[in-house]
């Protein structure tokens, strides 16, 4: 596990996204790899986006899904260009005995024509009869092969309406900000939070450098949408898995996201939690991360000391000069741990970890934090910030510019 781990690359109405998708998506040859996203009214059910596969299988089989922006679950669509079937969730087609995916098990049928404008027909009540006209205006065409590897995710890419429309309708402009601002004069951040997945996020809402806040904020909203995108996933495995997570916002409602450390040059973000949407263990994880408010990226620890070996960014090893810092701190908790001074016993010996899961970061009253991150599970009570170096203490190990990071106003 790399010392250094590169963070994930991660507010306007989601009609104004439709504006930024634009009809110029829709060029190009067909292929089976594309999409087609549509976006109009369900009567009486208000809202919906769609996306459908631009062109039938040989044997005339479509599929697709869909989602009321107001809820953002994923509702998934299989059927031909004349009727799509939209499932019952897993648990209530299994409580009726039926082979799930089978006609029986249709909540409602879409029936209607596509063509260059749109898609439009009759949305009909499986288990009731019920009827309501749709008019779905075309809006954006993408190739699902060149960059997704999870509904138009990209594990480095912004989600965006050119990358990702039928993922960007989804997110954008639901986050709205919550709380009051925390910082100085200087520089602030606000919290943000999505009603439909409950946790917030932070946004600067002060920096003295205008296209500083802006670059911020756009990884800081990428990151927000990329957890967000997870947990309204999670609700939509309702229709697909029996786990008993399935259906539930996998815990993220219950996610720690923190800023231990604000300045104008550094700003570190924590997100901690235990997240599980099925399988053998939870995600517990301490993810800290620091961005550098001097340039608008994330902060290459370099920049401040030599702290890690040149070549990728992802598996560069530590410094010698990281090391020996590494190892100062460690005796001075191993000396902690011998004298019986650790006040959480669980944590004794977490320090051994280190450099393997050490991750750094920054945090108040000014000091670099060393913590242990991406352990397994039988090491996470280990997980979080286990020491701090005061700032002054590292003026040896500063490289020429260091010290300008290193601020605390």
């Amino acid at each position: 596990m790399p010392m250094f781990k590169t963070p994930a690359r991660i507010p306007h109405s989601w009609l104004g996204a439709l504006a930024l998708a634009g009809l110029s998506q829709i060029t190009g040859a067909v292929s089976a790899a594309q999409r087609t996203v549509y976006a109009g009214e369900l009567q009486g059910a208000g809202e919906v986006v769609m996306e459908l596969d631009s062109a039938t299988a040989p044997n005339g089989q479509l599929s697709g899904r869909y989602f009321y922006p107001k809820r953002g679950v994923d509702i998934p669509l299989k059927g031909t260009d004349q009727a799509l079937l939209e499932p019952k969730p897993y648990w209530e087609a299994a409580k009726a005995g039926n082979a799930a995916g089978a006609q029986a098990d249709a909540a409602a049928t879409w029936q209607g024509t596509r063509d260059e404008q749109g898609y439009r027909g009759v949305w009909t009540d499986a288990r009731t009869g019920k009827q309501r006209n749709f008019t779905l205006k075309r809006v954006a065409q993408y190739e699902t092969g060149a960059q997704a590897n999870d509904g138009g995710i990209d594990d480095d890419a912004d989600i965006n309406a050119t990358r990702a429309p039928y993922e960007a309708l989804k997110l954008a402009g639901h986050a709205v900000p919550v709380g009051p601002d925390v910082g100085s004069a200087k520089v602030a951040y606000r919290m943000w939070q999505d009603p439909r997945t409950k946790f917030s996020y932070p946004r600067l809402s002060r920096h003295p450098d205008a296209q500083v806040l802006a670059r911020v904020n756009h990884l800081l909203e990428q990151r927000h949408w990329r957890m967000s995108h997870a947990a309204l996933a999670c609700l939509a495995s309702a229709y697909t898995s029996g786990s008993p997570s399935a259906g539930t916002l996998g815990n993220y409602d219950e996610e720690t996201i923190a800023v231990p450390w604000l300045s104008s040059a550094l700003m570190t973000v924590t997100e901690a939690g235990s997240l599980d949407c099925g399988g053998a263990h939870p995600n517990n994880h301490f993810d800290p991360y620091t961005l550098d408010l001097l340039r608008g990226e994330y902060l290459d620890w370099n920049r401040i000391f030599d702290a890690y070996a040149p070549g990728d960014a992802a598996s560069r090893p530590p410094s010698a000069a990281l090391r020996d810092l590494v190892s100062q701190v460690q005796k001075s908790l191993a000396a902690r741990d011998e004298a019986g001074m650790t006040e959480d016993r669980s944590q004794e010996g977490c320090w051994e970890l280190w450099p393997g899961y050490l991750a750094l970061g920054a945090a108040t009253p000014g000091a670099l934090s060393l913590s242990v991150s991406g352990v397994g599970h039988a090491s996470g009570v280990c997980l979080g910030t286990q020491a701090q170096v005061p700032f002054q203490d590292l003026k040896a190990y500063l490289k020429p510019g260091g010290q300008a990071y290193l601020v605390t106003d």
